[in-house]
This record gives structure tokens, C-alpha cells and sequence, in this order.
């Protein structure tokens, strides 16, 4: 073989390597399109369902206030918003509440706004108190971060959720839980960034 051959076997053989790099780049990229579609299709699905799920548990209360009831078709309307692990961490909360579990999901809820708290003060400059729930919500009210009832609904959530983590079976009104865990989905709502 002459190196001219040579050569070109090379030029030819690189032209295909490219080709077959350029191809599989854009097969990546569709495949990578279809799984994110997929998976914003479950996570709406998913919200779909812990909200229904929620809304259920507080139709079978008895004496519940009916706004309650309407404001979660509000909140309904309002989906995929949430970012992939809050979904995930919504998902665990809605097994803990099936389960029975209301005061351990009211728990793992105020988690999840303490970190969406954390994460939206890490942006701001002015912020000068520790990041604990309290001072971070209070924050949030004088930021316009959430409104004054907002504030005052999220105080139960704390105070359940410092309940579960300081004190030995806690067992509260299935009324409050199912208040608090409203509350809790409302908060991330105003808190997503």
C-alpha cells in the first residue's frame, strides 16, 4: 500500500468515526429528551395523587372548614412547580400519612421547607441569624416570601414538628395533621425558587 492509500483509508475511517460520534450525540440527546418528559409526566402524577390523597383525608373529617377544601383545588392548579426531590420527599410523606404516621410526615414536611427556607436565604445578602426554622420563617414573612397567615400557619407546623423530634409518642388530632400538611405544601409553593 502507498501512503496515499494509506492516508486515505485513515481521512475515510475518521470521517466515519465523527460521523458515528455526531450520530450517537444526537440519539443521546433524544433519549435523554424522552426520559425527562417521563419523568415530568410521573411527577405530576404523582403530585396529582398526594394531593388527592390529601384532599380525601380532609373530606373525611368531620367539622373541616370547606375553604380549606377549595384552596387545595387552588393549589391543584399550581402543579409541577416542585422541583425532582421534593417530589420524591412528597411521595415519602404521602406513605408515612397512609400508614398513619401524620405527626412523622408533618416532620419530614417541615424538613423540606426548612431547606427550601435555607436555600432561597443562601441568595440574599442581608440575611445575619442562624438558619433555624423559626428565624428563617420569620425572615421569609418580613421578605414577602409568604404572607402573615402563611406565618401563623406554619407556627403549627413548628410546633408539631418540634414535638415529633423532642418528645416520645406524639399522637396528634388527625384535624391538625391534615391543617399542617396543607400548610406545609402551600409554604414550598411560595418558596420555590
Amino acid at each position: 500500500m502507498k501512503a496515499k492509500d494509506v492516508l486515505w483509508l485513515m481521512v475515510i475511517a475518521l470521517s466515519l468515526l465523527v460521523a458515528w460520534l455526531f450520530i450517537d450525540r444526537a440519539d443521546r440527546a433524544k433519549k435523554m429528551d424522552r426520559i425527562i418528559k417521563l419523568l415530568r409526566k410521573e411527577k405530576h402524577e404523582i403530585h396529582i395523587t398526594y394531593l388527592n390523597l390529601l384532599k380525601k383525608h380532609l373530606e373525611s373529617q368531620q367539622n373541616i372548614d370547606i375553604g380549606i377544601i377549595q384552596e387545595f383545588e387552588k393549589l391543584k392548579t399550581k402543579l409541577d412547580r416542585l422541583d425532582f426531590e421534593t417530589h420524591i420527599e412528597l411521595e415519602t410523606i404521602v406513605k408515612d400519612l397512609k400508614v398513619g404516621r401524620g405527626t412523622e410526615a408533618i416532620r419530614r414536611l417541615s424538613k423540606i421547607v426548612e431547606q427550601k427556607l435555607k436555600k432561597r436565604i443562601s441568595k440574599v445578602t442581608d440575611y445575619k441569624g442562624p438558619k433555624m426554622l423559626g428565624q428563617m420563617l420569620e425572615y421569609a414573612k418580613k421578605s414577602n416570601w409568604i404572607s402573615e397567615g402563611q406565618y401563623h400557619n406554619s407556627q403549627l407546623l413548628k410546633e408539631i414538628r418540634n414535638k415529633e423530634s423532642h418528645e416520645l409518642m406524639v399522637i396528634e388530632d388527625s384535624k391538625q395533621v391534615g391543617m399542617c400538611i396543607y400548610f406545609g405544601i402551600d409554604l414550598l409553593y411560595s418558596l420555590k425558587t
